[in-house]
Parts: structure tokens; C-alpha cells; sequence
């Protein structure tokens, strides 16, 4: 089975040149969890799938006490997984006490092998975009006006797909329209309704 991409636009750099240019981005098929891991394991080995899953959790547990105690832990086949800090910047290490360092991420350095057996993967262009229309204020504005015409509110799934974006995005801006007074937010706690202001 081939693995989908799209073109994203990429970001503007902090210089603030323009540079109109596209990046690939492997477009997500699905999440897989620890039962789909253990039902797939199982397909090729004798050890049950509750018996992959337990073991699948408990490599998670240990993995995450080795972390604790400092130790970078090796997953053959895999790569190496390694606890990041951080701390605010200061120009003496004298300047600083334990308590203001603290943890940030895990960083993962995959295997050689792991990438050298990627470089052969199937690649195909997806269909349908997984990403977000790139929509000036202006055209937003005329989408809105269009939309509210005919309806007398909006949801957030309503404007989603009224504007092309991912469901993130969408809510993003529909915050900004709030704060910016040109939309308010009728609805409940669980259920934000939009109308349009003036």
C-alpha cells in the first residue's frame, strides 16, 4: 500500500523575505495503537495479541524508568530514544540551580537501517487536501457573508468545510473573528454557535 503526500507551503522565515516556495509532507492515513500493533504481531508469530500487548505496555513502562534515571534506551531495529532539558539562558553556569532546569522532550535518532529501509517506500499524491485552504481576509469575509445569507448561524464544522481548513485551524480563526468583533459566539459551553455581528 502506497503512502499518501501533499504540498504544504513553507513558513515564511524569520527574515521576512518571501520565498513562494512547497514542501512533501506525508498525509496521515490513520493512528495505529497498541492493538493494532499486537494484532499485526500476532499475525506473525505464535504470541497472542493480549500477550504482544502486554509486553508492547511494558516495554512503554520501562522504557520511561530507564529515561528517568538519565539512560538513553536502544531499540534495535528501531533507533534511540534520549531525555532533553531545558533551562533559561544564562552566561555562567554559575548564574543557575537544579531547580530551574527541567525536562523538555525525548528525542529519537532512528536506526541506519530503520532509514534505509524507508527510502524504498511507495509514494503517491493524496486526492482530497488534509491541510488547510491558504484564504485571504477578504475572501473569508465574502464566505461569510455568502453563508450567513441564507442561515441564521454557524458552527465550526459549518465553517470547516464552508473555508477548506482543518478543524485546528478552523477554530483558530474562528477566535480571531470573535476577538476581532466581527463574529459572536451564541452557544453553550459544549456547543459554540456563531453569528454574525452588524
Amino acid at each position: 500500500m502506497a503512502a499518501k503526500y501533499d504540498f504544504y507551503k513553507t513558513p515564511t522565515l524569520k527574515d521576512g523575505v518571501e520565498r513562494p516556495c512547497y514542501h512533501a509532507r506525508i498525509v496521515s492515513s490513520g493512528t495505529i495503537d497498541t492493538d493494532d500493533l499486537a494484532k499485526r504481531i500476532h499475525g506473525r508469530c505464535t504470541v497472542t495479541p493480549a500477550d504482544v500487548a502486554a509486553v508492547l505496555i511494558s516495554l512503554s513502562e520501562v522504557t520511561v524508568e530507564y529515561l528517568r534515571e538519565g539512560k538513553r534506551v536502544h531499540i534495535e531495529g528501531l533507533g534511540y530514544l534520549q531525555v532533553t532539558l531545558q533551562c533559561p539562558a544564562v552566561e555562567s553556569t554559575h548564574e543557575i540551580r537544579a531547580e530551574s532546569i527541567c525536562f523538555k522532550s525525548v528525542s529519537f535518532r532512528p536506526e541506519i537501517e530503520l532509514k534505509d529501509s524507508l527510502k524504498t517506500m511507495t509514494l503517491e499524491r493524496a486526492k482530497y487536501k488534509s491541510h488547510s485552504r491558504q484564504l485571504e481576509p477578504e475572501h473569508i469575509d465574502q464566505l461569510l457573508a455568502s453563508y450567513f445569507a441564507e442561515h441564521v448561524y454557524m458552527t465550526r464544522v459549518a465553517f470547516q468545510r464552508l473555508c477548506g481548513l482543518t478543524s485546528s485551524t478552523a477554530s483558530r480563526r474562528l477566535r480571531q473573528l470573535v476577538e476581532e468583533g466581527r463574529l459572536r459566539d451564541i452557544g453553550t459551553r459544549h456547543q459554540s454557535l456563531y453569528v454574525l455581528v452588524g
